[in-house]
């Protein structure tokens, strides 16, 4: 048995059962116990002074699970987990030490996410777009102590921008861009200052990727980037064209092309609302880095639960009957 049979074998137990949080829980500790031995074997023994009575895939677990039932502050969901799940995670360390942790595992998070994403149905066609994620609200700006607010070491700082299909006008963060599957799951991520233009962002997901056809809105206009992507990544960029463009599509595949985009639309929507991606809860880019990865990762993990289980693929609001 390879390793998708036996983590889909898991997900089995919740076939016909209640998805209680105990019961989600329980399958998700499996999954992700699985993943982290088969691609991080004997990783904990590696490290100096004692070993901790909660594994690594515990914390993983918890990180996912909490991002995919809601729960975006770190003390309500720490509070759960040793109400609700203590049997499951009996040596659960304390707050400060569990987010620490939390923290050093981003890579191996990132890791098994990706693994994940190939165990779910693949394809030819994505959507690429982005999102703001403010910082603090605009008035404080000037007074607000925010490490966010200087560079980290790949030179990320929080910038002014606009965003005005999400009625924000001017705010000042971060611009969040994504990368789906056609049908919303997302791939890949990444952050920039607010003012970085989304076509700039374009060509680092091509080069950590394989994406032969991309769809885009109106911001991804450029002949000159279509041409380059084309000829360096041989993707497809098929942009949204605006009215005063010579080259406009035909005028059925402009209605496909319309309601394939709009799917990306519904993907940020979800993580809007369901995973709280427009709240920053983290104090350093490090901490910031985490919290989103954790939460592409529970969304992933979602998704895979609907696949295996015979459920609608982006269905995330009621995995777990919470």
């Amino acid at each position: 048995m390879d390793l998708q049979d036996t983590i889909e074998q898991s997900v089995m137990q919740l076939k016909n059962a209640e998805r209680t949080l105990k019961a989600v829980a329980k399958v998700c500790q499996e999954i992700v116990a699985t993943l982290y031995d088969t691609y991080f074997p004997g990783a904990e023994t590696l490290r100096p002074g004692p070993k901790s009575l909660c594994p690594d895939s515990d914390i993983l677990t918890i990180s996912w699970l909490l991002e995919l039932i809601g729960k975006d502050s770190e003390l309500a969901g720490y509070k759960l987990i040793k109400a609700e799940l203590n049997d499951l995670f009996p040596y659960l360390p304390e707050r400060s030490r569990f987010n620490r942790r939390r923290r050093n595992l981003w890579y191996a998070s990132e890791k098994l996410r990706q693994v994940l994403i190939q165990f779910l149905p693949d394809d030819e066609i994505f959507i690429v777009d982005s999102f703001p994620i403010p910082v603090c609200d605009f008035k404080r700006v000037p007074a607000s102590t925010s490490p966010l607010k200087c560079a980290d070491g790949n030179g990320t700082l929080a910038a002014y921008g606009k965003c005005v299909t999400k009625g924000l006008d001017t705010f000042f963060g971060f611009r969040g861009s994504i990368i789906t599957t056609s049908y919303g799951l997302p791939v890949d991520f990444a952050i920039a200052p607010a003012d970085t233009d989304d076509r700039e962002v374009l060509p680092l997901f091509c080069e950590r990727g394989t994406y032969p056809i991309i769809i885009g809105d109106k911001g991804y206009v450029c002949e000159a980037l279509e041409t380059e992507l084309l000829e360096t990544y041989n993707v497809c960029l098929l942009p949204t064209r605006r009215n005063n463009q010579k080259k406009q599509y035909p005028k059925p595949f402009r209605k496909l092309h319309q309601q394939i985009r709009r799917r990306i639309e519904t993907t940020i929507s979800q993580l809007t609302n369901q995973f709280n991606i427009s709240r920053i809860r983290a104090k350093t880019h490090w901490g910031f880095l985490t919290r989103l990865n954790n939460k592409f990762a529970g969304f992933t993990l979602g998704v895979f639960l609907n696949k295996c289980l015979d459920r609608k693929l982006m269905a995330l609001k009621d995995v777990v009957h919470a």
